[in-house]
């Protein structure tokens, strides 16, 4: 039953790979994306289970079956919708000022630098910052996220630089400016063992260029540069206690093959205490709770999260969100025996579902259409917006399938706000010139003077 429903995820895994087309632009789409973390989280970490003895000590036939097909049919739902989107009528290529996009990144990636160094600066200092795995020495909690969220701000700001400088001739500093930016976020996600914001930096400068200057990616070009990064992604979890400014110590050194076990794997403390930090068995756990207890979120934490969450800490300090009506950690253990270790995340096929059950595959039927038509539209350079807009999607898609859809909240809106402010300068930039240029005609067949 367990093989059969393994058989199934990969059959799914094929047909979706097989589906897509280089003359579709497939090879610069997030389905890759998905398709990567679905093989991970879906057949590498339940085969490792099997391998290692442990699947029977977490979960029954039932369950593990149960969570296997249910990622499979959630995937089929999301390729659908990517590759048979609602008919779209794209508008014409958008001429928007090139010197100005490139204005507009450079002075929102140097806010977004500013803001970053301000965090550090507070936390106690660049060399105190990096001084612990994964950044255990930055000050977080007596901080907003306004101020160690920046590297945000220099990733869209990059975007957008990369898309003004594709039409002008610049100065030599300035066509190096966004990667001097780009390489300032990848050495911070590296000193902090940090994988989104290593695959975000990687695929902000493989897509935004690849865009940028109008490429037809190939299937090999896109393996050339996504599967290096995700090996390098996985086995960074592996390698944190290593990845930082302070002195290493002999039994600090990892090696691939643990730092491949403790990612794909579950540990001996897990195996002792029935706790569960692995995404597979977390998702599975959460699935059996909310059939077996019927509590679904329905989207509620959502909005209140998106309503609460830019109210600033500094200003409120006891800031609480709203209990969720969805199943809990506490409903999880009671459930299935299961403890949840802190920081572990469900993928988005477990918080999809719930929140909705299986209507999460209409969801994702949405989500792969609207992505689909975002791509379009950037890939067209219909605007700066859905440009840059699918830049970061792409950026943050990583995390959205590998731990949840909440999880590109924050960053998708903090840095599409200078793009969205960039716009509206621009379109009311061009509606004045066009009034302008209305009033000149009507003026001048009486012989009036019209200056402006």
């Amino acid at each position: 039953m367990i093989w059969i429903s393994i058989a199934v995820m990969i059959g799914t895994i094929v047909a979706s790979l097989s589906m897509l087309r280089s003359c579709r632009g497939d090879a610069l789409g997030i389905p890759l994306v998905a398709i990567g973390a679905f093989a991970f989280l879906y057949v590498i970490q339940p085969i490792q289970l099997i391998l290692s003895g442990s699947s029977e000590l977490f979960l029954t036939d039932r369950q593990f079956a149960y969570a296997l097909l249910v990622p499979a049919f959630m995937l089929a739902c999301f390729m659908w919708g990517w590759l048979y989107p609602f008919r779209m009528r794209l508008s014409a290529v958008a001429l928007w000022d090139s010197r100005a996009m490139w204005n507009a990144g450079f002075w929102a990636a140097s806010i977004g630098l500013i803001l970053y160094l301000m965090f550090l600066e507070r936390s106690g200092g660049i060399t105190h910052s990096f001084s612990q795995a994964h950044g255990r020495a930055m000050d977080y909690n007596d901080n907003t996220a306004y101020l160690y969220d920046g590297p945000w701000l220099m990733l869209s700001g990059s975007a957008m630089m990369m898309l003004g400088e594709a039409r002008i001739k610049l100065e030599r500093w300035k066509r190096v400016a966004p990667y001097v930016f780009l390489s300032i976020n990848l050495l911070s996600a590296i000193l902090t063992g940090s994988r989104g914001p290593l695959f975000a930096v990687a695929t902000t400068y493989f897509v935004g260029r690849s865009i940028a200057q109008r490429k037809r990616v190939s299937f090999p070009q896109a393996a050339r540069m996504l599967l290096p990064v995700g090996v390098v992604v996985l086995l960074m979890v592996g390698y944190r206690n290593v990845l930082h400014l302070n002195p290493q110590t002999s039994s600090q050194v990892a090696s691939p093959e643990t730092a491949y076990d403790e990612v794909a794997g579950v540990s001996e403390y897990d195996m002792e205490h029935d706790t569960a930090s692995q995404e597979f068995l977390f998702h599975a756990a959460l699935l059996d709770t909310v059939d077996e207890t019927g509590k679904l979120d329905y989207g509620l934490s959502w909005v209140w999260w998106v309503v609460l969450n830019p109210i600033p800490k500094l200003i409120w300090r006891e800031k609480q969100y709203p209990q969720s009506t969805g199943a809990s950690w506490g409903d999880i253990e009671e459930q299935t025996g299961i403890a949840i270790s802190p920081g572990a995340a469900p993928g988005i096929v477990a918080d999809l579902y719930g929140r909705f059950h299986l209507f999460s595959a209409i969801f994702l039927l949405a989500l792969g259409a609207g992505l689909r038509r975002l791509f379009r539209s950037a890939r067209n350079l219909n605007s700066p917006v859905t440009a840059v807009g699918y830049v970061m999607f792409y950026a943050v898609s990583l995390n959205m399938f590998a731990q949840g859809f909440s999880t590109i909240f924050v960053p998708l809106g903090f840095s599409m706000a200078p793009v969205v402010l960039f716009a509206w300068a621009s379109q009311r930039k061009a509606k004045l010139r066009r009034t302008e240029m209305i009033l000149r005609q009507v003026a001048a067949p009486h012989g009036g003077q019209w200056s402006s």
